[in-house]
């Protein structure tokens, strides 16, 4: 059964939820999510938050995780996941629309933006590789977790070795939907109308080869801490970033 956890908050020049759990138990990767709402700053790339402000910020992160390189793509809520290797130093937005990364290359920080989506981060010890999704509903019913695992697999991690973390998002109390979404996804509707998107790809993982007690749950919502996270169905229009990079050599 997957569990759930409560990220910590670390301020900084990038405040940020850190997964304790993974950092003690995988010290080669750097991962989390930004904070948004009063807290946190705007990360989103292709909105109307003032570009200079926004590319500070992304040089801010890349600072704070010991990056060199950082990717992002336009997001279409689809399946796409890209693999990058061998890229060079800076900030590189993939030339195609895409809704992962996946990287065996230490120092390449992927990045996908989010406000009531799942960020779904995924790493693998031995190969060391590391992957992050975006999974809305519509991404979710499109395959693109099975996606990022299949990234995972292509770059020599087996689905016993695979760990997944849902990282914050909006929670099952917040996010009724319309009988079309539980359709594309293939479930039941129920009277409420309540989705938990983050349950739902528990699931999924676990039906594709993942061992539940790898798979972790925030318990964070976007929407019931509005104030400390970015929420679209809050009202917002500010992006945090999930992100995941292997750490350089030191």
């Amino acid at each position: 059964m997957s569990r759930t956890i409560r990220e910590r908050w670390v301020d900084g020049p990038v405040a940020l939820l850190h997964n304790e759990e993974w950092a003690a138990r995988f010290p080669f990767l750097v991962q989390g999510t930004t904070a948004g709402g009063r807290r946190g700053a705007d990360f989103g790339l292709f909105r109307d938050a003032p570009v200079g402000d926004v590319m500070t910020r992304w040089r801010l992160l890349r600072e704070a995780t010991g990056t060199t390189t950082a990717v992002h793509a336009r997001q279409v809520h689809g399946a796409r996941v890209l693999q990058h290797d061998g890229l060079p130093a800076g900030m590189l937005i993939a030339g195609v629309d895409a809704d992962g990364h996946c990287t065996r290359t230490p120092g390449t920080l992927l990045t996908i933006s989010v406000a009531d989506c799942v960020p779904v981060t995924l790493v693998a010890s031995g190969p060391r590789a590391a992957a992050i999704v975006h999974a809305g509903w519509r991404g979710t019913a499109a395959g693109v977790l099975e996606a990022g695992l299949q990234a995972m697999r292509n770059a020599g991690a087996d689905a016993a070795s695979i760990w997944v973390h849902l990282g914050p998002a909006i929670c099952g109390r917040c996010y009724e939907v319309g009988p079309e979404v539980f359709e594309a996804l293939g479930l039941d509707v129920p009277v409420d109308r309540l989705l938990d998107l983050r349950a739902a790809l528990a699931r999924r993982a676990a039906e594709a080869g993942i061992p539940p007690e790898q798979v972790s749950v925030s318990d964070w919502c976007t929407r019931c801490d509005s104030d400390t996270l970015f929420s679209h169905r809050g009202g917002s229009t500010g992006r945090q970033l999930g992100f995941v990079a292997l750490r350089p050599p030191v």
